[in-house]
């Protein structure tokens, strides 16, 4: 038989279970109000804490862990078979950056541009950084088409244009990073060439018709697209008497051609090489406005003739090729490898960006007509870049949901979640000879994480408390955008 004061206490906490679960414990109450009591907005810290916590480790996965573990797949000693103790000098090659700009998107709307471009500079800017802290190339050279509306932006906007790439990829004082190299996306194409916009582009990043000796090789930049103009001379004369000067000077040293565009071939009788390649179409031959696919087919024997060069990296397909070039110098046949290098953006239509990497070693200085190999290359895929942006917007949905389940359905996700999350807070009175119940159904037991059963105004409290959610995840964003 019940005591009288153990039935008083039954009858107070029945009363208190009624009134509502905030009235069973004023701490907790306390505890889970954002403004001082008499206000109609409650929000629920500990629900908040636990989803940041995983968005944190979410985040941090995606925008640390899986870049270091794909860029560090790509470490030179993997795939390079070099003798042992040789010392190569390593080059990494940047195809097709393309930061987008109004230019190029004209018709999007200020919140998808400005979105679309925060998240392209962060995969631009996180990718750099680890491939020169993991890989630590000797030397990075750009494959043109550094900006996408470069050619037609103004004055202004194309200096606006080159701080933001300067700081997307900023040089580092103790390696050599060469990005003269135009794209038609940077001056134009042949005939469509413009004239102001090659020499801004030249004047801030240089000659875009150069050669350099690095390691026992001769690097050859050629402008190939200013070689294509048939209307102004004054523009091809400049690639052409390069080439023409440098034919009959003597470089005795293996020679690599790196360009923008490709080199000329046949489709049907030089397909692509290798499993790299992600369109199981033949390689394009197009032109179009400020665009060709590839240089013209009277100008390619030229070029390889003059050039003689052992390999070709270009880009400007923005997919992998591989092909084997055949040329003529003086009734001797000779050959070169050609790559396509793949973009390294993530918004030019290939689902795995990559970048190239090549190795040379020539220690005695030898050239070519020994037949000697010198160089070594290896495609190095870079993070795939959609599933993060995925599994952030499906976790996105998940938090949404429950929030509005926790707000909309209160009784059922105490019931569902809240009791499970934790350890109760309030004890069953087992030992009563009559069954107990609450008016909602379920036992006499609470957790920390149960939530007001019945809210005055579940709206406004929902949005308090997913709005704190929201912006606490956009600071961890921030956070792994800014600090590297």
């Amino acid at each position: 038989m019940l005591n009288r004061n153990r039935f008083k206490k039954l009858v107070q906490y029945k009363k208190q279970e009624d009134d509502g679960p905030d009235d069973l414990g004023g701490k907790q109450a306390q505890q889970n109000t954002l403004f001082p009591k008499g206000r109609s907005y409650k929000v629920y810290w500990r629900h908040i804490v636990i989803w940041l916590c995983f968005w944190l480790m979410l985040i941090n996965y995606y925008e640390r862990m899986v870049v270091k573990r794909v860029i560090k797949r790509c470490n030179w000693n993997r795939w390079e078979n070099w003798p042992q103790g040789a010392q190569p000098h390593r080059i990494g090659l940047f195809a097709d950056p393309q930061i987008m700009d109004t230019y190029a998107y004209p018709n999007n709307t200020w919140i998808t541009y400005h979105l679309t471009k925060i998240v392209v500079d962060n995969y631009h800017r996180r990718n750099w950084k680890f491939v020169q802290y993991y890989l630590d190339p000797d030397t990075n050279i750009f494959l043109g088409d550094l900006f996408d509306g470069g050619r037609d932006a103004n004055d202004k906007d194309w200096m606006d244009e080159y701080r933001r790439f300067n700081t997307l990829f900023p040089k580092i004082p103790s390696k050599k990073t060469i990005m003269s190299i135009p794209g038609n996306h940077d001056i134009g194409f042949g005939d469509d060439i413009k004239e102001d916009a090659r020499k801004r582009f030249t004047a801030y990043y240089g000659e875009s018709n150069n050669y350099l000796d690095i390691a026992n090789h001769t690097i050859i930049l050629l402008d190939t697209m200013s070689l294509s103009d048939h209307k102004n001379p004054k523009i091809k004369s400049i690639a052409q008497t390069f080439m023409d000067e440098f034919a009959q000077s003597y470089h005795p040293l293996p020679r690599i051609l790196l360009s923008h565009v490709p080199l000329w071939r046949d489709p049907n009788q030089l397909p692509c090489r290798g499993p790299g390649r992600e369109s199981k179409k033949p390689f394009p031959i197009e032109r179009g406005k400020q665009y060709q696919t590839v240089i013209d087919g009277y100008i390619t024997p030229e070029v390889l003739g003059k050039i003689q060069p052992e390999v070709i990296f270009c880009g400007d397909d923005h997919d992998y090729c591989h092909i084997t070039q055949t040329y003529d110098v003086n009734g001797v046949v000779k050959t070169a490898e050609e790559y396509t290098v793949k973009s390294c953006a993530m918004n030019m239509g290939v689902r795995r960006p990559a970048i190239q990497l090549l190795s040379l070693n020539n220690p005695d200085a030898t050239g070519p007509a020994l037949d000697k190999g010198t160089w070594q290359t290896e495609m190095c895929y870079l993070p795939d870049p959609m599933l993060p942006v995925f599994l952030y917007s499906f976790f996105g949905f998940l938090t949404a949901m429950w929030f509005l389940y926790m707000h909309y359905f209160p009784v059922s996700f105490n019931k569902n979640i809240a009791s499970r999350m934790g350890k109760a807070t309030t004890e069953t009175i087992s030992s009563l000879p009559l069954p107990v119940s609450s008016s909602h159904g379920h036992g006499l037991l609470r957790t920390r994480y149960h939530v007001d059963e019945k809210p005055n105004y579940p709206f406004k409290n929902f949005l308090v408390n997913f709005a704190i959610m929201t912006l606490s995840v956009f600071s961890i964003f921030f956070y792994f955008l800014t600090v590297i």
